[in-house]
């Protein structure tokens, strides 16, 4: 390999303090890993833009540098990973930067105010870090040329609109030295109506020839599960001729579980496609996706195997002996923060019904109709959270994240299905059975207010402090929404209103929706309520 890395999400609420990325880089130097990118979208300093990160725990530029020379003591090459065209919703949220946004978190194209922005991001990367390699971004810009740019100068191509755009950037690079690598699925989207993965088709050779000659390609894919598939993509990236990235995942983005299980078997497959097709820069991403509410350590095991592939040795077996020797920590104890036995079935086979129901509403929850209320999800809860009270006990470094897990176990060994609970008896007239839930919600109140805590505790290990008020929010509206749910509940039956939310009929799964399956959403606010929040 020329570089094997791991990116860390830095953007999505949870900074990770500097200690911990220098315990991470040590671990990656154990490991074989030679790279570790910082995935940051507005969380860096950039000079005289004071708003940029602001309140979000910006890494400072004495931060980066100090992590730098951190990691290139110890082979580990600190790689610049920042946005210039998508994903920048946060600085669109201050007034400052809105001449500059095209829609939704999309960058305005061909504006100058653009690109004396990214200027400033480029300067500030090559003050902090001596990698002259830079990811910059440039995926999932769905809404390119169809807003303010759709205003200023109409309909255009919009392969024109974002080779142009890459062509300014890169030109950027060159100037501060750096080679840019970019996420190559914008040219398939919009040569393919949107589609990233796919079967069939080829980019269009006039497409492939006009990127620019220092810009590298980066192919992620994190959710195929057959070899083949990776296989045909790599293929796919040859029609542009330049050096070609693949990223795979440690998946940790769908909720507070990760999903070792699946991420094993995952990148078992892409990194075999990789060998096979020569590839020789591979990274390993650690996204965040909903808040970052599953710890990076969660995944390790998906790292540590990940790093025996590379070397051509796939065996599980191997992975969890080198994992002890590591770390010297249970294997097996990091499993259990996959939570893969209280699974709700999914199309994707990736999640547990951990964060819907934690965050679904007891008289309105959407989720209540995809769970049973035999009992057995909370019987599984009950299950793990023992097992990680003994990983708490046995862990040398670890403790913080086990307890969270053991607390968010007991909060769902009550909660899971206490609103579909209620909404049945209710509706069945069974005010007895309603009566006997009633210190099951006061049992969650004080299990939900410990699990608080104990998130805070361990939030506050791994990461800067700012984001955590997020969870906070989240978790505290629970705690408040489980007392006045047993306040009107404990009044209706001493004679009082009937509870409106529980006479409303639910609805019947979505059209389209596979028998037993959920609808995903990793989005607090979606499985919160679907009222504006």
């Amino acid at each position: 390999m020329k570089r094997f890395g791991v990116l860390l999400d830095c953007s999505r609420n949870a900074v990770m303090k500097p200690e911990e990325v220098k315990k991470l880089i040590l671990f990656l130097e154990k490991a074989g890993y030679n790279c570790l990118e910082l995935y940051t979208e507005d969380t860096y300093e950039l000079e005289g833009e004071p708003r940029f990160g602001y309140l979000r725990g910006r890494y400072t530029k004495a931060e980066l540098k100090e992590l730098d020379a951190f990691g290139k003591e110890h082979g580990v090459e600190l790689i610049p990973c920042i946005e210039t065209l998508g994903h920048l919703e946060k600085i669109f949220e201050w007034k400052e930067y809105a001449g500059i946004c095209d829609c939704g978190g999309v960058l305005l194209a061909g504006e100058e105010k653009s690109y004396r922005l990214i200027e400033k991001m480029f300067a500030a990367c090559a003050e902090c870090f001596s990698s002259r390699t830079i990811n910059i971004g440039m995926d999932e810009a769905h809404g390119l040329g169809l807003g303010q740019y759709l205003f200023r100068h109409g309909y255009e191509d919009r392969f024109g609109i974002f080779l142009g755009h890459l062509k300014r950037v890169s030109e950027i690079a060159l100037k501060y030295g750096f080679t840019p690598v970019i996420w190559s699925d914008m040219f398939f989207r919009i040569a393919f109506g949107g589609e990233y993965v796919c079967e069939e088709g080829e980019i269009p050779a006039e497409i492939a020839e006009k990127v620019p000659e220092n810009v590298q390609l980066a192919y992620w894919d994190y959710f195929s599960f057959r070899e083949s598939t990776y296989t045909n993509m790599l293929q796919k990236h040859r029609a542009f001729h330049r050096p070609v990235w693949f990223a795979g995942s440690a998946v940790k983005c769908c909720g507070f579980h990760s999903a070792n299980d699946v991420s094993l078997d995952r990148l078992g497959k892409s990194i075999r496609a990789c060998l096979k097709e020569g590839v020789d820069n591979i990274l390993i991403t650690l996204w965040g996706d909903g808040g970052n509410e599953s710890p990076a350590a969660a995944v390790l095991p998906s790292l540590v195997y990940a790093s025996e592939c590379v070397k051509g040795n796939f065996d599980v077996g191997n992975a969890a002996r080198k994992f002890r020797e590591i770390f010297w920590e249970k294997w097996e104890d990091f499993l259990l923060c996959d939570l893969s036995e209280t699974s709700l079935p999914r199309e994707d086979d990736i999640g547990t019904g951990a964060k819907e129901m934690l965050y679904s509403d007891y008289f309105c929850g959407r989720m209540h109709e995809y769970i049973s209320d035999s009992g057995e999800e909370r019987a599984a809860f009950s299950r793990y959270a023992e097992k990680f009270d003994e990983a708490a006990a046995e862990s040398g470094g670890y403790k913080e994240m086990f307890r969270f897990y053991g607390d968010l176990c007991r909060a769902l060994a009550v909660k899971y299905d206490l609103g579909r609970r209620t909404r049945k008896f209710y509706r069945a007239g069974d005010t007895a059975a309603l009566r006997a839930l009633l210190p099951e919600y006061d049992e969650a109140e004080k299990r939900l207010e410990k699990l608080l805590r104990s998130f805070e505790e361990m939030w506050f290990r791994f990461n800067k402090p700012h984001g955590f008020e997020v969870h906070e929010i989240r978790i505290g509206g629970v705690i408040a929404r489980t007392k006045s749910c047993r306040r009107r509940l404990a009044a209706y039956l001493a004679g009082g209103e009937r509870i409106s939310e529980l006479e409303e009929d639910f609805l019947p799964p979505p059209e389209g929706c596979p028998e037993g399956c959920r609808p995903y959403s990793n989005m607090y606010s979606r499985i919160a309520t679907v009222n504006s929040i």
